[in-house]
């Protein structure tokens, strides 16, 4: 804790709030007493909320009606969770095929839109109204907090970065935000020995209670403070995102920051889904936000322990509700209560996302969550798959939207090699469908280099 860090919490960020007639304080104050429910409690609210959604998207959002028409799931007869599971699943070819009428025909000039590359290499646009960002970032402050990562304490990012040339204004209102909120970003998309060494000495420079990063970009890091030996503050927590963390990287990360892991999953469609509390045992799921299943290939909840395909619904997104949406992940639930007290299930482990590492020429790595983070940005892209066999040479497999999208292409490969570096060429490989490997599982980059 600091003088600054109360100061922004208490006094800054609320003031803030009532100048822009936002209510994610508040917010943030029901979920921290929520997490403290019982079990029981946090169903009956979770149960409420998803009534209060399936109520409004029956009535507001036309292409929701025919599907719970036609599932016999009207509001009057979603008496229980198992009529909710003959919903069918919703798909990111769902949403792409029907955006305009899932919009809700009441807020449809109060949304704003959001993009993401996705774990399965599909990019998808949604949007979402401000109720919907202020839940959502609430219940995300509140997992970090379990770390003791607080907004207005420092907290260092090991990032990404903006794609292209941002306007002057917007790098300047990037720049404040981060100054007042007391964050410092660094790009871990040019991750070569010596980048690697500045970012040990602006993370020494800024000593930031809380180190957030790409998974394998703080495993790239921690390998390079400990084979160098190179001297590091000590923060207060580590916290990964983007991938899963498996026992090898946390080791490492551990060794080298001398400091606790903390696992968080979540994504650009719902920001933080589930993170780790102190007692490193599961991650706990924003429940009171979401509805999380698992299910098997025919629709069946997954019995615990078994992995099964991850399900979310927003209970909150009422501009464009996601209702039993497939994010693309595997996942396993587990009904084991936590140590710490909080009520808030747990989600034992994500088994998903898997992002290679891609090599550059001139002795550079490149996190996975490059690619992802690029191909949002392009309409033209349904999906995209990179591979990589040599050290200078980049297969990139995309799926396109009919039409001439040579100017997109140009601009891709452009964007690739401001980041990989011009010795590597870059291969597009126009396909009708990218198959999955022979696990089942997605994979967005693959890597097929041998170990440095």
């Amino acid at each position: 804790m600091s003088f600054y860090g109360d100061s922004y919490r208490n006094l800054l960020w609320p003031a803030y709030e009532w100048l822009r007639n936002r209510h994610t304080h508040i917010l943030l104050q029901e979920a921290e007493r929520r997490q403290c429910w019982p079990t029981d409690q946090l169903r009956e609210f979770q149960w409420n909320e998803l009534q209060r959604l399936l109520g409004h998207a029956y009535t507001q959002c036309p292409w929701y009606r025919i599907r719970l028409d036609q599932a016999g799931l009207t509001p009057v007869a979603s008496s229980s969770l198992e009529n909710f599971r003959h919903l069918p699943l919703l798909t990111k070819d769902d949403i792409r095929d029907h955006r305009d009428e899932m919009l809700a025909t009441t807020l449809r000039d109060s949304t704003f839109e959001h993009r993401t590359g996705g774990s399965t290499g599909i990019p998808l646009q949604f949007y979402l109204h401000r109720g919907t960002y202020e839940w959502r970032l609430a219940v995300s402050m509140r997992g970090y907090s379990w770390a003791g990562c607080e907004d207005g304490d420092r907290q260092f990012y090991v990032w990404g970065q903006p794609i292209g040339a941002p306007p002057w204004k917007q790098r300047l209102k990037t720049r404040l935000f981060n100054a007042t909120l007391r964050r410092h970003i660094f790009s871990s998309f040019r991750f070569s020995a010596p980048q690697m060494t500045e970012c040990v000495r602006q993370i020494n420079l800024f000593r930031p209670i809380t180190i957030i990063g790409y998974t394998n970009a703080l495993c790239l890091l921690a390998r390079h403070i400990l084979d160098n030996n190179i001297s590091v503050v000590r923060p207060q927590a580590i916290i990964t995102a983007a991938e899963g963390v498996n026992a090898v990287q946390r080791a490492t990360i551990e060794q080298a920051f001398r400091a606790p892991v903390f696992a968080s999953y979540g994504s650009r469609e719902f920001m933080l889904i589930a993170m780790e509390c102190e007692q490193h045992i599961g991650l706990h799921i924003s429940a009171d936000n979401l509805l999380v299943e698992v299910v098997r290939p025919d629709g069946s909840p997954s019995p615990e322990g078994e992995p099964g395909e991850i399900l979310i619904t927003d209970l909150h997104n009422y501009a464009m509700p996601f209702i039993r949406y497939k994010i693309g992940d595997l996942g396993v639930l587990t009904t084991r209560a936590c140590p710490c007290g909080r009520g808030l299930p747990l989600l034992e482990r994500v088994e998903g996302r898997l992002l290679d590492v891609i090599r550059t020429a001139d002795g550079r790595t490149v996190p996975g969550e490059f690619f992802p983070h690029l191909l949002k940005e392009f309409s033209a892209v349904c999906q995209f798959q990179v591979v990589q066999k040599q050290l200078d040479r980049l297969q990139l497999r995309l799926v396109l939207q009919p039409g001439d999208h040579e100017d997109q292409l140009r601009r891709i490969q452009q964007e690739i090699h401001n980041v990989l570096g011009p010795a590597t060429a870059v291969d597009i490989e126009r396909m009708a469908e990218i198959p999955t490997g022979i696990s089942g599982k997605f994979r967005v980059t693959i890597s097929e280099l041998p170990p440095a």
